[in-house]
């Protein structure tokens, strides 16, 4: 029964939500599955950039059992030039550690590609050519049918996410909404970055962590505590939200905290044993942050307003989400996980500007910001169903025509990186963004409108 003013209660739509069948939940799930990894390989483009090799490196430890790279696979790409006008001798992918070549970023992303790589070798795609070299184009179709699908993965998951607090039908809304209405169309389904696998481990802890608090399964701290410490292995950035969560469960789920502490101390350990034997090192380079404030203003502005790289700009769905918690910060049902989503989006703004190449390097848009979209996914959840709940129709009509709209835009925004060739071409000039990172704020020429518009020819 509806409840004063014919506005549902979220105990009442969760109990709509029940009434589906666990077949007709699932038939929606794989219908959702199914539809957007079609969109997903069907429209977009894919550029390899920071992962190139990195299925390469899956297949040497398939088959080789082996971190290291024949430097003779590698392709002899023309030397990279870095803001300094310094020259690498090697892809900028690549670095020589004890005279061996090792693959320069996180290898989570490599190992856990490994099952999915190996159906891949048996269907004929590689990274190999059969002559031992590197195929880049086996590469890049392993890369894009994976990210694809691990992103059609994470929009279920944002689904089932949504639906423990919302009806079926603002889910879908929200799921699809998220999927290409954020980084990741543009980014994160395009090719295997590394925020590909981080956001989607974060999207499933995420959803283990509100179904406990909303009673609908017991807490599983191994499981979590496993996920949490692929998320690092795949990204170091990690390290951020994984501390919050443990933190999280520290003070609110005490009697979980000893598995997922003991869990998480026994990967991290593995970790370390596997660094050491691979690179003579208790940590790869990588995971160490190399972070700077010298420019830290300008680059916590640079990732949230400007033009070309601004997180607002190109999904303002997530300002709409903040908006949303805001106001209605008293009426949410779970002010604890809200906190807890506040402070990891903030500390993550903090360390991704702390970075001295905070503008991303040759990228489309917000992409290094991606790393938010499982929270900002949270935000949108949690101030929705605080929104059904609001008696004023008028606001709530408004309300929701407004987060349609930012939708729709996010949607243009991230489909201009996933489709066009001119607004991935940007980064290249003149002059190169990674030369000149200020062409980030230049309104007279921003990526999302490259190759709509004739650029404006001035002396920069």
């Amino acid at each position: 029964m509806a409840s004063a003013g014919g506005l549902a209660t979220a105990t009442e739509r969760r109990n709509d939500a029940l009434k589906l069948s666990r077949w007709a939940q699932f038939a929606i799930e794989l219908f959702l599955l199914v539809s957007v990894f079609a969109m997903f390989m069907e429209f977009g483009l894919r550029y390899l950039g920071d992962s190139k090799y990195s299925m390469l490196v899956s297949e040497n430890l398939l088959y080789d059992h082996t971190l290291a790279v024949d430097e003779h696979s590698v392709r002899p790409d023309p030397p990279y030039t870095l803001r300094n006008n310094r020259q690498l001798p090697l892809p900028y992918q690549m670095e020589v550690v004890g005279g061996e070549l090792f693959y320069l970023y996180p290898i989570g992303s490599s190992v856990l590609s490994i099952p999915f790589v190996a159906l891949m070798n048996m269907a004929g795609v590689s990274a190999h050519t059969p002559y031992g070299r590197y195929n880049q184009e086996g590469d890049r179709r392993i890369q894009g049918t994976l990210a694809a699908l691990l992103m059609a993965i994470l929009t279920v998951v944002f689904f089932r996410t949504a639906l423990l607090l919302l009806p079926i039908s603002w889910s879908l809304v929200l799921s699809i909404g998220a999927a290409f209405g954020t980084q990741i169309w543009s980014s994160a389904s395009r090719v295997l970055w590394s925020h590909t696998w981080m956001i989607l481990l974060f999207g499933i802890a995420i959803y283990m962590m509100l179904s406990e608090e909303e009673h609908q399964v017991p807490g599983h701290p191994i499981i979590l505590a496993t996920i949490l410490s692929s998320a690092y292995f795949v990204r170091p950035t990690s390290a951020i939200p994984i501390a919050a969560i443990s933190l999280y469960i520290l003070m609110f789920r005490s009697k979980e905290f000893p598995a997922l502490a003991i869990t998480g101390a026994a990967w991290f350990l593995t970790f370390v044993y596997c660094s050491w034997r691979a690179f003579g090192k208790l940590l790869p380079d990588y995971y160490l942050f190399h972070l700077s404030s010298g420019h830290s203003l300008e680059a916590i502005l640079g990732d949230l307003v400007s033009p070309s790289r601004g997180l607002f700009v190109f999904v303002p769905g997530c300002a709409f989400g903040l908006a949303l918690i805001v106001y209605y910060w008293r009426e949410l049902s779970h002010r604890r996980v809200a906190i807890l989503s506040l402070v990891v989006v903030t500390a993550l703004v903090f360390a991704i500007s702390a970075d001295p190449n905070w503008w991303g390097g040759h990228c489309y848009g917000a992409r290094l910001t991606t790393d938010l979209i499982p929270w900002l996914f949270l935000w949108a959840v949690l101030g929705c169903e605080a929104l059904l709940n609001d008696h004023r129709v008028t606001v709530r009509h408004a309300t929701v025509a407004l987060g349609l709209l930012t939708i729709v835009v996010g949607a243009f925004m991230n489909g201009r990186g996933a489709l066009s060739p001119a607004a991935n071409d940007w980064v290249n000039g003149p002059p190169d963004v990674d030369q000149e990172p200020g062409r980030v704020w230049d309104w007279s020429d921003p990526q999302f409108l490259a190759g709509l518009w004739r650029r404006s020819e001035h002396p920069r």
